[in-house]
């Protein structure tokens, strides 16, 4: 089930499917929820699967410029809108940016803290990627930007291994004409900078990271950075594995998460 409503600052869509306790999944930089492929049908045999479409992409374009913040307190909008009092979290890439804010943000509402390919700060390595991110969505035309992205998305034993999966998920991460101002807007926000170092060494959440080793746009260091902020979090490294470490991982990382998650 697809949902748009309005929110304080515009219009939001997600979707919701599956039974059970709620599961938010946040997903990256210019992304539609048709990415998240068949996760939200595998995660919702177990839980309600929540799938919000960041400001400026899809149907949650319009209203207010992208800010991690407001992306926070749209999912917070999301959950009232719902009924739902609490929720777990999944966040990937720019999705785990926004998910550590939210937990910051609203400590009270969050269960559980997944956190995937993403860093408590931009670091000078992170700034560089972005900033070569950003030059795609100005030089390339949209529905060549998902190609381009193919080399940094999946590390090279997964892309040797699976030819197939890669062009069809090239062809996912193309962008629609209607959504580049809107992720570009995200990349400039990014870009900006965050640093959740302190605020994380003070979150009491149970929180799980995942990392690949052979991650080109979030360095494992900086993902094991926020392992070692977090009282008490779990971190997992999937030495194969690039950025696009759920996929790439597969039935290992899918079993963690719902163990993780208490199923």
């Amino acid at each position: 089930m697809k949902k748009i409503i309005e929110g304080p600052r515009g219009p939001i869509s997600f979707s919701v499917q599956g039974r059970g306790p709620a599961l938010v999944l946040i997903a990256g930089l210019g992304s539609r929820a048709r990415l998240w492929g068949e996760l939200p049908s595998l995660l919702g045999r177990h839980f309600t699967v929540i799938c919000p479409e960041n400001r400026g992409v899809a149907e949650s374009r319009g209203g207010d410029a992208f800010s991690l913040s407001s992306a926070a307190e749209d999912i917070v909008f999301c959950l009232d809108e719902l009924g739902l009092a609490r929720a777990s979290l999944l966040g990937v890439s720019m999705g785990g940016i926004i998910a550590q804010r939210l937990a910051i943000d609203f400590p009270g509402r969050i269960d559980r803290l997944i956190i995937a390919s993403a860093a408590a700060r931009l670091s000078v390595h992170g700034r560089r990627t972005m900033e070569m991110l950003r030059d795609l969505l100005d030089f390339l035309p949209p529905r060549d930007f998902g190609r381009a992205l193919m080399c940094l998305a999946f590390a090279p034993p997964f892309q040797n291994r699976f030819p197939a999966f890669v062009s069809q998920a090239a062809e996912l991460y193309g962008l629609e004409d209607e959504d580049v101002p809107g992720t570009r807007g995200q990349a400039e926000h990014l870009l900006e900078g965050w640093d959740y170092r302190d605020a994380l060494g003070k979150l009491r959440v149970p929180t799980l990271i995942i990392s690949g080793v052979r991650d080109a746009v979030v360095s494992i260091e900086d993902s094991r950075e926020i392992a070692s902020l977090i009282e008490g979090s779990e971190f997992l490294s999937l030495p194969d594995a690039g950025h696009s470490v759920l996929a790439e991982g597969g039935s290992v990382v899918l079993e963690r998460i719902l163990d993780f998650l208490g199923t």
